[in-house]
């Protein structure tokens, strides 16, 4: 059995005939039954399409094959439920029987929807949970659809895309030539499910965000808006382990970016330290200046003009100022344990604060209503979590496992880009393993 090669195109003429007559009392009962006769014809046109492409498939491959009778697929399509016209066929070399709809129609990840309505699913899961998902679709064709329907081609879907990363080619282009490169790593924790799991089982799990991008520029051009866009931004979002993350993260950064200077920016994490030291030895790491002010923030307390003091050394890139600016503060005997957090914290990140001044001028600073390339906080990462992450791996109630999350999540990362969204799904890639929900 095999498919239709990758640009071999099959002529397919068909044609259906709609048609319309009554009395109507107002425009909406005509509205009504134009949209019944549309649907009605649509349906007729795509049982005959259909038959007609795989005449025209056996047509170009009458030595190996003959045909034996039409049996009926019951789908659900965008015109509603269609009996599809399938015919089954002989091999003459072997003689055994088969319907074509196991040679054109194997890449699915259910056998009621149709392709379209496989990828309104999967569009529709990325922002809500498959109960309301399934809902939405029901309402769309006219027919109820199951949520485990949505579920099977999210997790179909997204194990493809998971293999087609897994086994990504090098890319034929030399990699983009830019003045400086920022990359932003942070984490946050997922509530794992303990379905059938032991008392002592793991609650939550890690998933890690990477984000590449070469500057800022100014979204609208309007007097006086301060909204920017990141410039060849580059997303790259999983549940691996950070070990396995940090290489990845790293080789799509030597994929796609040729750049002299490489800044890191992240928190001072333990774990993602060692990413740091382990795959970007080379590159300047800055430390994300919002997480020193949570720092400081929780030893003064409400004591604003302390704040402003201990703070003054951080915007001056100063970390032995900082540092002397907290032995003399006058809370460190009234908090002694948040005094010892904050004074470590700092001791153990001085290179992140003071690596600031050693960045060229003209990356740090604006040029009129141009924003500067580099900024020393971590916005961009932290609002590239809200909006890919946690907006719907995070609501209410919500527990994942880390394999199924993990399809849907690099399905939510496809869909950010429209155009690379849409080129996916007009040729999604042909493995030999299939991948099969688990």
């Amino acid at each position: 059995m095999d498919e239709p090669r990758r640009g071999t195109a099959l002529t397919v003429s068909v044609c259906v005939n709609a048609t319309l007559s009554g009395s109507f009392r107002s425009v909406n009962e005509l509205e009504q039954a134009l949209i019944a006769a549309v649907q009605g014809a649509g349906r007729d046109l795509y049982r005959e399409g259909f038959a007609a492409f795989q005449s025209a498939w056996l047509e170009s491959r009458r030595p190996r094959f003959t045909a034996q009778r039409w049996r009926a697929l019951h789908w659900l399509t965008p015109f509603g439920a269609v009996d599809l016209p399938v015919r089954v066929v002989r091999e003459k070399a072997s003689g055994k029987y088969f319907s074509l709809s196991q040679v054109l129609l194997r890449h699915k990840a259910t056998r009621l929807l149709c392709p379209a309505l496989e990828q309104a699913a999967v569009a529709e899961a990325l922002a809500q949970n498959y109960r309301p998902a399934a809902r939405s679709l029901s309402r769309w064709i006219g027919q109820r659809v199951g949520h485990w329907l949505v579920w099977a081609a999210v997790q179909f879907y997204g194990a493809r895309r998971l293999l087609e990363l897994e086994k990504l080619s090098p890319p034929s282009d030399p990699p983009m030539k830019v003045p400086a490169l920022i990359s932003e790593v942070d984490s946050t924790w997922l509530k794992a499910q303990r379905r059938h799991r032991p008392a002592g089982s793991v609650r939550h799990f890690p998933v890690h965000l990477g984000l590449h991008y070469t500057g800022r520029v100014r979204r609208y051009a309007a007097r006086g808006s301060k909204s920017v866009r990141l410039n060849n931004k580059s997303l790259l979002a999983s549940t691996v382990p950070l070990a396995y993350f940090g290489r990845r993260f790293q080789l799509e950064a030597w994929r796609r970016f040729a750049a002299p200077l490489h800044v890191v920016l992240s928190d001072g994490d333990e774990g993602l330290e060692w990413m740091r030291e382990k795959h970007f030895p080379q590159s300047t790491w800055l430390l994300d200046r919002w997480h020193i002010t949570q720092a400081v923030r929780a030893f003064v307390a409400h004591d604003q003009a302390e704040y402003r003091r201990l703070m003054a050394p951080v915007w001056q890139a100063n970390s032995e100022a900082m540092l002397q600016a907290l032995r003399v503060s006058p809370l460190r005997d009234k908090r002694p344990r948040e005094f010892h957090e904050l004074f470590g914290y700092i001791l153990g990140n001085r290179e992140g604060i003071d690596a600031w001044k050693s960045l060229p001028a003209v990356l740090r600073r604006s040029a009129g209503s141009t924003p500067p390339i580099v900024k020393c906080g971590s916005g961009a990462v932290e609002k590239n979590i809200e909006v890919a992450i946690n907006r719907r791996f995070k609501g209410q109630g919500r527990s994942w496992n880390r394999q199924r999350a993990e399809h849907l999540l690099q399905l939510k990362l496809l869909f950010t880009d429209a155009t690379q969204w849409t080129q996916w799904w007009k040729a999604k890639p042909k493995f030999i393993t299939r991948p099969k929900p688990p």
